[in-house]
């Protein structure tokens, strides 16, 4: 297996001291689809967010940087991905201000009706049940909070030969443009809005409770 292969396959659920590396490195190497995702919504000071599949924990200190008086919190599944964020995270757990759990998408650990915003970041490739998990999602959330979830990969026919590769190795389910509006709409979200960067196969969905 190449070293491509082998960082790759880490991608799904990263664990160990190669994975904890791959995380350290997604969190930069993400750092342009974090940021173009996050400007599809504004942040208010005080807001309570959930950042889901936290990974390495770039993005739950980057959104706890916008929210001085809420709080960010994030789950992974990985529980080393779990104690990288909380290390990563570190000055905002001690302030008060970050908490990072284990949990997965499918039974979070969390009371109804919690969080003005809730963000996945290359994570929803790997959700078990995604309808499923979307109302899960959808349970936590406020009303009239919001849902976004980036990816860079879509289905695409530009970029199928590469997409199709990826997937195979680590198992990831890829929709097009149309079919996030309609697996968000079917989990019961409204105001789904979709855009996307079609030179880069970037897409973001947000959606409102």
């Amino acid at each position: 297996m190449s070293f491509t292969e082998k960082f790759v396959k880490q991608c799904r659920k990263p664990s160990g001291r190669f994975g904890k590396f791959v995380a350290r490195a997604m969190n930069f190497g993400h750092t342009g689809i974090r940021r173009w995702g996050l400007s599809h919504t504004s942040i208010n000071p005080d807001a309570i967010i959930l950042d889901i599949g936290c990974g390495g924990g770039k993005t739950v200190q980057e959104m706890a940087l916008r929210t001085p008086d809420g709080k960010v919190y994030g789950i992974d599944y990985s529980e080393d991905m779990v104690q990288l964020s909380k290390k990563v995270n570190e000055f905002f757990i001690k302030k008060g201000l970050v908490e990072v759990r284990y949990g997965t998408v499918s039974s979070m650990p969390f009371a109804d009706n919690t969080f003005d915003l809730v963000t996945a970041f290359e994570s929803y490739y790997f959700w078990p049940n995604l309808i499923d998990d979307l109302k899960e999602i959808k349970r936590v959330l406020k009303p009239d909070g919001t849902l976004i979830i980036a990816n860079e990969v879509y289905k695409d026919d530009k970029f199928e030969k590469r997409n199709t590769k990826w997937a195979k190795l680590i198992d990831m389910q890829l929709h097009t443009p149309d079919e996030y509006k309609e697996f968000l709409s079917e989990a019961g979200y409204r105001f789904v809005e979709i855009d996307k960067i079609s030179q880069k196969n970037w897409i973001t969905a947000t959606a409102i409770k």
